[in-house]
């Protein structure tokens, strides 16, 4: 077996989804190089100990953080991190790895610049990110500044374009938060900010702005997984879409190179874009979000904070 000199920990925030656990970890357990360490970090409403418990994963361990939310789940697996550990990242519970997908990670940071901080696995599976690229307004999205031509960049707007996918290793301005490999320093100087609660939609764009000031991050096309997450559940929608405006404003105003009226303006600018793609197909998720957009734009306006901790997807 090839050794590598870096160690690796995988952290896996995970709620209420004990299935697609389930199907991660059996990945995990089949890789042609595992983890040095892998911790669960349940915030379910019934706990989910008894899944990692059915699988041989070397240095598997699991972490009770109740309530919950995505930052904080993250920040409290940095905590449970071995001292031999030089690299240490995150996976969404409904991510599978190729099997040699771990190797491929390794492989790079054996050899990769020292200005490397982080570093994404490959999703192969997923359409491009953005809601935007579906339709024939990607001009549109550039002129509100809410999407690019550009791949993996940070707007200053505080609206990111989509990092995936690639053709080969490629540099980003930021990194999907659910496929993430850092270098233990920066996890344990930065943390996930916890204000971004709740699901913590935004946080990796957040974290990878933060780190991205004294770092290179780069996408792996060598290590492979795939994205598998439940449909998103139209009736939450709209407080999705609420909950975006809120915390892109948090990120925009903690950032002064980024620009308030340029948030506010993306912001508009979505709403009606989304409104433009749902309406002649009758999608009630983009119709609901854009109202929730609108609807949030009036929260700010009114100094109103709003934050849940629903789950959006089904």
């Amino acid at each position: 077996m090839t050794e590598f000199r870096h160690r690796i920990a995988l952290i896996i925030p995970t709620r209420n989804r004990p299935e697609l656990l389930e199907k991660l970890l059996q990945s995990l357990q089949h890789q042609t190089v595992h983890a040095s360490q892998v911790i669960v970090v349940d915030g379910s409403d019934e706990p989910v100990e008894t899944v990692t418990k059915r699988f041989a994963i070397p240095g598997i361990s699991y972490v009770r953080v109740f309530p919950p939310s995505l930052a904080k789940q993250r920040n409290e697996g940095i905590k449970t991190l071995n001292d031999d550990i030089t690299l240490a990242g995150y996976l969404d519970d409904d991510i599978i790895l190729d099997k040699d997908a771990i190797e491929a990670m390794l492989r790079y940071w054996e050899e990769c610049p020292d200005d490397v901080g982080g570093s994404s696995f490959h999703i192969t599976n997923n359409e491009l990110a953005s809601p935007l690229v579906r339709i024939p307004g990607k001009l549109l999205g550039k002129l509100f500044w809410c999407d690019d031509f550009g791949q993996g960049k940070v707007l200053r707007s505080g609206f990111a374009t989509p990092v995936i996918p690639v053709l080969k290793d490629t540099y980003t301005e930021w990194l999907c938060g659910g496929a993430t490999v850092w270098k233990k320093e920066i996890l344990e100087d930065s943390k996930y900010d916890e204000k971004l609660g709740g699901s913590s939609y935004v946080e990796d764009i957040d974290f990878s702005f933060r780190a991205a000031k004294h770092y290179r991050l780069v996408v792996i096309h060598g290590a492979k997984v795939q994205h598998y997450p439940p449909p998103f559940n139209p009736r939450k929608s709209y407080l999705m879409g609420r909950m975006n405006v809120h915390h892109h404003y948090h990120f925009v105003r903690k950032n002064p190179e980024l620009s308030v009226p340029l948030f506010y303006w993306a912001i508009l600018g979505e709403a009606i874009i989304l409104l433009f793609a749902s309406i002649p197909r009758r999608s009630s998720y983009g119709i609901y979000k854009a109202f929730g957009n609108i609807a949030g734009l009036f929260d700010l306006m009114r100094r109103r904070h709003f934050q849940t901790d629903q789950e959006f997807r089904k």
